[in-house]
């Protein structure tokens, strides 16, 4: 069975590599070629920034085109097409009509789950814990354990994988690239419920709160999507709790995760007006980030605070002709907060102004009183024109604005003894330590990576006691200079205790490329880490652009481990599932089990698989049935 699914997985990678087939009828592919290059060619054809070139879209699923010019980012862009022209252009760029795809089984656990709480040893949130130090102390397995771990399960998100998935007790929830919201089996990998919402949803938080009379706590799962909306479903049942509107801008997306403390949850708003500052026919911009809170119980909003708090205005026109501009713009908030439970106070990073004054509120740590939102404090990033030039000039970015913008979650981190301190790293490769006590003033701040807007440090480092790890992109670098790499910093001083160049990448989806994938821009093999580190006593796992996670000795960075994510697999839902590149999103360790998430988060090779990993671990495969834990080698 094992053997058949690696098979079906491999024939399913094959379909999907973008090369259109005799399956594709070649008049709806010509209608939909007319429509790309109407439609598409002027940003696909020339990709900016993270404008994905032509050959890459080839790698998505037809109903994944089709998702995402309906219900995603490129809704705009396809406004005034009905369905049979989103349906062409969905065969043409992938060479197969929407419904050729295999259709998951709903995998049903056989018994109900018992009530979810949050529990010691679980991973609930993004970080982990609120303060973002992503580090699991009660891993359930030890360092010298990794080389021995095994696949255990492996679930096939449909449409592909979207984000990171979350462990409380007992279960997995996570969000699938088709807009529905799971909750599944720790052990076992069978569904106890789905919910779809009709909306691109990138991951999810555990929490629990005070609801009702008698200070009864109840567990839910928390979520933003692509309009501006954020739900709460009950997390035993995936009942609806509640469904609030916080944002109503068309470009404005929720891609990170809320953060839930003391009864609320604090969402931050990030947005997709950046690549349209290349259109010259764009009335730019009027989008700004911003951080809501909400009442965990009802969805009520309590405040909310935008980054930039000058509203947008019509700005001088070069000419009579000319588009009509605005600003100031930008500040978006496109990863975690931080919160920080002593100081009772919630952290944004911030990315890119929209032009190239740089208003406050952009490049910056801002911290909102968690109660109230007011503003307490702010500190910006951005250096003077003349340094910024000399940079820009440098690094060699032809639009050097998203070089300075802050991209990782803001860490609390608490020292024994000491004073404590924040985290945050930038795109142009710095990491900075600022002080909560005065204001973010600056404790000390280390350039460890290159910079690019793919480039520096993306998503963020995790820390034990004593070091931050932090994970290196520097996704554009020429032969023979590799992308990125991995660094481990005295959380006191700075300094650097140990640092790795990447590895030589290894793409096992290189073989058998189409035949317009031809270079490294656009079938990047490339073992830059734009990924979020994790840590557990020990060891440090980092996930490459090469689909490999590698655990790493925290004490010399020594290779412990390495896992190829990028290989096909026989999924527990009955449909083949294969990873590419690790992005964005940090892996889960929690009860002895390590949770990769397989081609989300990509700019090149994108996959929908989710990989269980243990020391007893064996491929779950189910042949169309039901998996029950007692069917699993414990």
């Amino acid at each position: 069975m094992l053997a058949l699914g690696l098979l079906l997985a491999g024939e399913a990678l094959a379909a999907s590599s973008g090369v259109t087939s005799g399956s594709a009828p070649d008049e709806q592919a010509m209608r939909g070629e007319a429509l790309y290059r109407q439609r598409c060619a002027a940003c696909h054809d020339h990709p900016q920034d993270r404008i994905p070139p032509r050959e890459l879209l080839g790698f998505r699923s037809p109903r994944a085109v089709v998702r995402v010019l309906t219900h995603g980012t490129m809704r705009p862009m396809a406004e005034g097409l009905d369905s049979s022209e989103i349906a062409a252009l969905a065969t043409y760029l992938t060479g197969r009509a929407p419904g050729s795809e295999p259709v998951p089984l709903p995998n049903r656990c056989a018994k109900p789950g018992a009530v979810v709480t949050v529990g010691s040893g679980d991973w609930p949130s993004i970080g982990r814990d609120v303060a973002g130090q992503r580090f699991q102390p009660e891993p359930g397995l030890r360092a010298s354990d990794l080389p021995h771990l095994k696949l255990k399960w492996a679930f096939a998100y449909p449409e592909g994988a979207s984000g990171p998935v979350q462990v409380a007790g007992g279960r997995v929830f996570l969000a699938s690239g088709d807009g529905q919201v799971h909750s599944l089996d720790a052990r076992s990998g069978c569904s106890f419920w789905s919910f779809g919402t009709g909306r691109v949803v990138r991951a999810v938080t555990v929490a629990e709160f005070v609801a009702g009379e008698g200070n009864a706590r109840r567990s839910a799962v928390f979520f933003g999507d692509d309009q501006g909306i954020v739900t709460a479903l009950d997390a035993t049942s995936g009942a609806l709790l509640w469904k609030t509107q916080v944002e109503t801008h068309p470009l404005a997306r929720i891609t990170a995760p809320p953060s839930v403390y003391g009864g609320r949850v604090f969402v931050p708003v990030s947005g997709m007006e950046d690549p349209l500052t290349h259109d010259a026919s764009y009335a730019c911009c009027t989008h700004r980030g911003s951080v809501i809170a909400l009442d965990a119980a009802s969805g009520t909003v309590l405040w909310k605070q935008y980054t930039i708090e000058s509203a947008p205005r019509p700005l001088p026109k070069a000419s009579p002709e000319s588009v009509q501009h605005f600003g100031p713009a930008g500040g978006s908030v496109f990863t975690p907060l931080g919160i920080d439970a002593r100081r009772e106070l919630v952290y944004a990073a911030t990315a890119e102004a929209y032009a190239r004054e740089s208003p406050p509120g952009s490049y910056a740590v801002i911290a909102f009183d968690m109660k109230s939102g007011a503003r307490r404090w702010e500190r910006q990033f951005m250096p003077e024109n003349g340094e910024r030039d000399r940079i820009c000039r440098e690094t060699g970015e032809t639009d050097c604005r998203n070089l300075f913008s802050l991209s990782t979650q803001v860490m609390v981190h608490t020292l024994a003894g000491d004073r404590d301190r924040l985290f945050v790293g930038s795109k142009a490769g710095w990491v900075y330590a600022l002080d909560p006590d005065a204001q973010g003033r600056m404790l000390w701040s280390r350039k460890i990576g290159r910079g690019g807007d793919l480039g520096g440090i993306m998503y963020g480092p995790s820390a034990d006691a004593q070091t931050l790890y932090v994970p290196i992109a520097d996704t554009t670098v020429m032969p023979p200079a590799r992308a990125g790499g991995l660094a481990a910093l005295d959380v006191r001083t700075g300094a650097v205790r140990w640092q790795l160049e990447s590895e030589l990448p290894r793409c096992s989806w290189q073989a058998g490329e189409p035949a317009a994938c031809k270079d490294v821009n656009t079938c990047d093999c490339s073992s830059a880490k734009a990924a979020a580190t994790t840590t557990i006593p020990g060891a440090v796992f980092a996930g490459g652009w090469d689909g490999h996670l590698r655990a790493y000795a925290t004490a010399n960075g020594r290779l412990l481990w390495d896992a190829d994510t990028a290989v096909p697999v026989a999924a527990v839902n009955g449909v083949p599932a294969r990873g590419g590149q690790l992005g964005g999103y940090p892996v889960v360790v929690a009860h002895g089990a390590v949770y990769v998430t397989s081609g989300a988060s990509a700019m090149g090779r994108p996959g929908n698989a989710l990989l269980v990993y243990a020391i007893n671990g064996k491929a779950a495969v189910t042949g169309g049935t039901d998996v029950r834990p007692d069917q699993l080698e414990q």
